[in-house]
């Protein structure tokens, strides 16, 4: 193969119908393709017909602006030579080892007119060009531009993402590591709470034992900024895996309630589940749905005075399962309600405020959703409070699509009857 050791962006034998093609058209004996190699600013020949690898070589590596490829290159325009022996020794020593009486130098330019290539077409006698005929070289050349230039822009594309690809793993190793660090001593600290809790030595005056409940929900909140980041991380990585199967809503909102009424007790908020139909099943990733309604109940009562009530229920919309988590809080200014969703935002509150988050936990929700297929949307009434609805497919059983009753299509016969009422065979 010609020009092994250049970084063409394309297969250049992909380039090989092309080249036969633009040779069929001039009617050309031999030809060969070069391609222009931008960081040495000439060309180099990569395909050729009638040729072998050595006599390609007798071109040599033509610049624009030297000799009739470099006129050509210059020039953006077709150039034939009658006497190629009169073109210099490079020109003459080929015509004269290779036998042709008249060369073709048909070059190709990106859309912005940066050379690409050219065709060199090689004619042992003399052929009269037609107007027709050189149309026909001008398009078969554009054509090969085109797919040279797409071909150079795919490739710049395929390098970026994978400098992209380096960055993010790169990011996802250091957030990974970056929580190894900071578990460490938080797990010290969570150590040494407990310690002074169990009063081994020394009873714990009210006031201490205050600051040692602050001390633990500081690191909770430091627990959840580091995993709704790396979370976050790994969800712009596509890192995320998702098992989609069968799951019990009134199971998933027990579990919720188990996990967040701790904190609506210390918040002086209620939290509580509405009755639903029975044996309802969403099709989600278990771990995926809970996290999503602790997130959302969670909220709801961080941004609840007390006493106030945080409700979770869900019900059927035909083929959805659609859970709500309703609570008595301030409500949500509507302009500020679309803006929810978005990464690191929170109402009215700089990144991380006084009731602990990053900020991420509903963007972390709603692309939890939309990889099950679901949909996370919010309604708010600032006088009344906020109702965060989550749809997700309705997971039917067999035995429920068994049961449930078909409708079978009414047939009306039209009989033709004579004047008695016997019907008419």
């Amino acid at each position: 193969m010609l020009a092994t050791k250049h970084d063409w962006p394309i297969d250049v034998t992909e380039l090989k119908p092309a080249l036969e093609l633009a040779l069929a058209i001039a009617r050309a004996d031999m030809g060969f393709l070069m391609l222009h190699d931008d960081t040495v600013g000439a060309l180099f020949p990569v395909l050729s017909h009638g040729l072998d690898d050595t006599k390609c070589q007798l071109f040599g590596s033509p610049r624009p602006g030297v000799g009739a490829f470099g006129r050509a290159l210059a020039e953006h325009q077709f150039v034939r030579l009658r006497h190629p022996w009169d073109e210099g020794e490079s020109l003459n020593d080929a015509a004269r080892s290779l036998g042709f009486n008249a060369i073709g130098v048909l070059p190709f330019f990106r859309l912005d007119g940066g050379l690409l290539g050219a065709f060199g077409l090689l004619f042992r006698k003399r052929v009269r060009s037609r107007q027709r005929m050189m149309e026909l070289e001008r398009f078969c050349a554009d054509v090969v531009g085109v797919a040279v230039m797409h071909a150079a822009e795919q490739t710049r594309a395929e390098r970026l993402r994978d400098r992209m690809a380096q960055a993010t793993d790169a990011k996802i190793q250091f957030l990974a590591k970056m929580s190894h660090e900071l578990r460490t001593p938080l797990q010290s600290i969570t150590g040494y709470v407990e310690l002074l809790r169990a009063e081994t030595s020394h009873p714990l005056t009210p006031e201490q034992r205050h600051m040692l409940e602050r001390i633990t929900e500081s690191e909770h909140i430091l627990v959840r900024i580091i995993d709704d980041v790396i979370t976050i991380s790994r969800l712009e990585a596509g890192r995320v895996a998702y098992n989609i199967g069968p799951v019990s809503a009134l199971e998933a909102l027990r579990a919720v309630q188990i996990v967040v009424e701790p904190l609506g007790t210390q918040h002086g908020i209620t939290v509580h589940i509405e009755p639903h139909a029975p044996g309802l099943l969403a099709s989600a990733d278990a771990d995926k749905l809970k996290q999503i309604l602790v997130n959302l109940a969670a909220n709801a009562i961080k941004f609840t005075k007390p006493p106030g009530k945080v409700t979770l229920s869900c019900c059927t919309e035909g083929d959805v399962v659609r859970f709500d988590v309703t609570d008595t809080g301030p409500g949500i200014e509507r302009e500020k309600l679309q803006k929810i969703f978005e990464p690191y935002v929170q109402v009215g509150a700089p990144v991380i405020d006084a009731y602990g988050g990053s900020g991420l936990g509903l963007t972390i929700s709603r692309e939890f959703a939309t990889a099950m297929k679901g949909e996370l949307s919010a309604t708010s009434d600032v006088a009344r409070g906020s109702v965060f609805t989550l749809r997700l497919p309705r997971h039917i059983r067999l035995t429920d699509r068994r049961e449930a009753p078909t409708r079978r299509p009414t047939h009306t016969s039209h009989v033709s009857t004579d004047g008695n009422g016997s019907p008419m065979l």
